[in-house]
């Protein structure tokens, strides 16, 4: 009897691990004490290392909020830039139509090898974002543009059922989901599911313009790291953007 029991769920786990992924359900081993975490730098080497893990798990949804002209983008950007180091492919999804193709060029990032989703409603933006994620073939895809959804109650029903859905595609493609937004005043339905869901909440902050000469060329912002289920959280760094898309950090 055991072994008919023990045979049957050997069954039942393969076919689990077929349709989700070898990470949704397996067995745990002693060398697991020590795994290490996959991920993909921000970037920036004191972000990497406020972070604990050194950037960006893969398979997991990640967030970056802050005011406008924080530098959020210019951050997404830069964490792309570093996801397409192997040769990867990557994507970004414009649900605002802000993405400016010359700025991300000269952040570094590599257009032959970038995928924008330009959907006309979110439906349309969660609808392609699964099928991205789903191909396996992206090792990055950042989602700009949900400040103006958060109060419609529509919006954020979308949102919160593709966050459940997408968890075990995202573990089985090793995809960073990344999503760009603005602070809110209050937290709404769709915020509080896309914070319970990332694995990461990132603050980004202008904090003072960079002058040359008396010419501003750029300005400094803080990073601080809110919530981090794989280390150490309200950790906080610098990083200075200057307006040619050049970037630099240090630790605070």
């Amino acid at each position: 009897m055991g072994s008919k029991k023990s045979k049957q769920l050997e069954m039942t786990v393969a076919a689990v691990q077929k349709r989700w992924g070898r990470q949704a359900l397996r067995k745990l081993e002693a060398s697991d004490t020590t795994t290490t975490i996959t991920r993909i730098s921000t970037g920036f080497p004191s972000l990497d290392k406020a972070l604990g893990i050194g950037g960006l798990a893969r398979g997991r949804v990640s967030e970056l909020l802050g005011p406008a002209t924080s530098g959020k983008t210019t951050l997404a950007l830069k964490f792309l830039v570093q996801a397409q180091a192997d040769g990867s492919q990557v994507g970004y999804v414009d649900q605002a139509h802000f993405f400016d193709p010359d700025y991300a060029y000269r952040c570094g990032l590599d257009l032959s090898h970038l995928l924008i989703v330009a959907p006309y409603s979110l439906e349309e933006a969660l609808v392609m974002t699964e099928a991205l994620v789903g191909s396996t073939g992206l090792s990055a895809l950042v989602f700009d543009g949900l400040g103006a959804l958060w109060n419609e109650t529509h919006s954020a029903s979308l949102l919160a059922a593709f966050l459940d859905r997408i968890v075990a595609p995202l573990a089985h493609s090793g995809t960073v989901l990344l999503f760009l937004h603005e602070p809110m005043p209050k937290r709404s339905g769709g915020l509080s599911a896309l914070a319970h869901h990332a694995t990461v909440r990132l603050y980004v902050v202008r904090e003072r313009w960079l002058r040359t000469h008396g010419d501003i060329q750029g300005y400094e912002a803080r990073v601080k790291v809110l919530k981090n289920r794989l280390g150490p959280a309200n950790r906080a760094v610098t990083i200075a953007i200057n307006f040619n898309g050049t970037v630099r950090g240090n630790g605070l």
